[in-house]
């Protein structure tokens, strides 16, 4: 017994050693007053951290926050990721400027998007047209700050429809002047939020309309919780606990939006410039709602593949210099769990087992010194136990999840005349919009100059409505269905760069959802008939390479699918359209003009 008592004096201290991050990590708080740093005034769009505050969340999790409010625009320049940055604050509110300023060099790590889409708008009097970037290039545009984080919205969707940015005839605006300028006919469209552009038009009685710069690339994530990756390192049970009590504050504000509304206007000093708190905040209540998604999308919900494309699509306005995995900037809770408590896992298992051991050599030793002289100790038969034998690895395709694949046609049948799509989809507008419901949105984007192109209208038609059915019945009451053409030309240059691409001129339809969206699992099988989670898709693939042509599948979760469909163009001379340019890096895509070609990474 004493030589176990000794073995057990000897591991204690090891142990102890051992447990102690596991035990100082459970108990990760900060003694100091954290600080949050918002982006702007307090208003309704900060809402769910003045709840979390309010209610005792902070508390609960044994942190003691500051909220310091921002400046209003043309009221100053506080900018979260500095402050945060230089120490000033532990946490702050960005938006998707924190993407451009982690690749110049700030260590930022995003930690929870509030909300899935900014807000963004390009905004025009209602008594003109400037309904799609095409139709900016007749006007007189504002131009905001190039600090202004609206700005990259606009240049985003130019260049994701192919427009040249600096092709646009522009007039600088400040950021707070931007209604005054609408309303005074300085310009014809310039781009606002949602967060507060509506609410000043209404205020000087000016009638606007606007169109979302996301119908033309990659949805934008709206005001984000971040921090900086020191500071996580240093402190991860605290980043941890504060941004879940963040993110029921968020809840419990969107839950109950009255009480937290009025007293932001009681407890508050109110925004700079607003004349009614207590109705703007009303009318942000609306904002918060329809951009957070909740409780459709679960609050602080992020996709890689997102976030990706964002980079691609910022770079793509030389907005970034190179793009970089989002592993890097976007913080994932459950990895991070992962990696913090696997080493402890395996250390106090490792020393538990070491233990046993001591243990067991003790109790031996013991039994020795009690058996008779000469006698050998009886010691218990071992057992073995067999090692499971691993099963033969599945081929590539079953695998890949992909599982038996259709054959194709023999070949592409002889087109007919030409044809006009836009023709065709001016046609089928009328029962496109039986089909979508009345809660959700439904528009046509058609391109004035679209190709013309050899195919079936009929065909044509009956693909166009089965994709529609097909996508309505996967939307909820508020996204937005998009039918819409393109022109695309594919050279050696850049044919790599789309999964399936064929060299040539092609016109496109294409079918956009905002709907749920499908996984990389998912969208691996989406022209396999018997596994696909829309079977119109599936039908579409043999009926296009019949018609010659091919249909490609874009689609990530919380953002939507859209399925293109490409036509050959006639030949005849026409302005060559712009190459289809990158999207983001590890996106998914799946593509249909070739059994070999339907699941692929893409660098686009």
């Amino acid at each position: 017994m004493p030589k176990m008592v000794a073995v057990l004096r000897l591991l204690a201290p090891i142990l102890l050693v051992a447990l102690a991050p596991v035990l100082s990590a459970r108990a990760d708080t900060a003694s100091d007053t954290i600080v949050l740093q918002l982006s702007g005034p307090a208003e309704f769009e900060y809402a769910g951290y003045f709840a979390a505050l309010w209610q005792g969340y902070y508390k609960d999790a044994g942190i003691t926050v500051e909220i310091r409010p921002g400046s209003a625009p043309g009221q100053g320049n506080v900018d979260p990721a500095h402050e945060v940055s230089e120490g000033h604050a532990q946490f702050g509110v960005g938006s998707m400027r924190l993407v451009t300023q982690a690749a110049q060099g700030l260590p930022l790590l995003l930690l929870a998007p509030i909300f899935q889409t900014s807000g963004a708008e390009i905004y025009f009097r209602a008594d003109s047209e400037f309904g799609s970037p095409g139709a900016l290039l007749k006007g007189k545009i504002g131009r905001l700050p190039a600090t202004d984080p609206l700005e990259l919205e606009m240049s985003t969707a130019l260049r994701g429809d192919g427009i040249d940015p600096g092709k646009l005839v522009t007039v600088p605006v400040e950021s707070d002047q931007a209604v005054a300028a609408l309303a005074d006919r300085r310009v014809d469209a310039i781009v606002g939020s949602a967060w507060d552009f509506p609410w000043t038009a209404r205020a000087r009685t000016l009638p606007i309309k606007s169109f979302d710069p996301a119908d033309y690339r990659v949805e934008f994530y709206g005001d984000t919780l971040f921090t900086v990756a020191r500071f996580e390192r240093s402190n991860p049970a605290l980043v941890q606990h504060f941004r879940e009590a963040s993110l029921k504050g968020w809840a419990y504000a969107l839950d109950h939006p009255d009480e937290i509304a009025a007293r932001l206007v009681s407890d508050l000093p109110p925004p700079p410039g607003v004349d009614d708190p207590a109705g703007f905040n009303r009318y942000q209540v609306t904002v918060a709602q329809v951009l957070s998604r909740y409780p459709i999308v679960a609050l602080g919900h992020s996709s890689p593949e997102r976030w990706s494309r964002i980079e691609a699509s910022l770079a793509g306005v030389g907005a970034l210099v190179a793009v970089a995995d989002p592993d890097s900037f976007v913080y994932d809770p459950e990895r991070r769990a992962r990696s913090r408590t696997d080493w402890r896992d395996g250390a106090i298992l490792a020393l538990a087992v070491l233990l046993a051991v001591a243990v067991g050599a003790a109790l031996v030793l013991r039994r020795r010194r009690r058996a008779a002289p000469g006698t050998a100790p009886s010691l218990p038969a071992p057992t073995v136990v067999p090692l499971p034998v691993p099963a033969p690895s599945p081929p590539a395709e079953i695998a890949a999840g992909i599982g038996p694949l259709p054959e194709p046609p023999a070949g592409p049948v002889a087109p007919p005349p030409a044809t006009d799509l836009n023709a065709i989809l001016t046609g089928l507008e009328a029962k496109i919009r039986e089909r979508v419901p009345a809660s959700a949105s439904f528009r046509l984007s058609l391109l004035d100059e679209l190709w013309p192109c050899r195919t079936d209208t009929d065909a044509v038609s009956a693909l166009v409505l089965g994709l529609v059915g097909a996508a309505v019945r996967e939307m909820r009451p508020s996204d937005t269905l998009i039918v819409g053409t393109r022109n695309a030309s594919f050279t050696s240059e850049n044919v790599g760069d789309v999964v399936g691409g064929k060299i040539g001129d092609f016109a496109r339809i294409t079918v956009r959802d905002s709907g749920a969206g499908y996984g990389e699992a998912q969208l691996e099988r989406i022209f396999d008939p018997a596994a696909t989670a829309r079977p119109a898709v599936a039908a579409a693939w043999p009926a296009m390479n019949r018609l010659g042509g091919y249909v490609r599948v874009e689609s990530a979760e919380g953002v939507g699918t859209a399925i293109h469909l490409y036509f050959p163009r006639e030949e005849q001379e026409k302005p060559a359209a712009a190459p289809e340019e990158a999207q983001g890096p590890r996106r998914y895509r799946a593509s249909g003009s070739s059994p070999t070609q339907r699941r692929s990474r893409s660098l686009r």
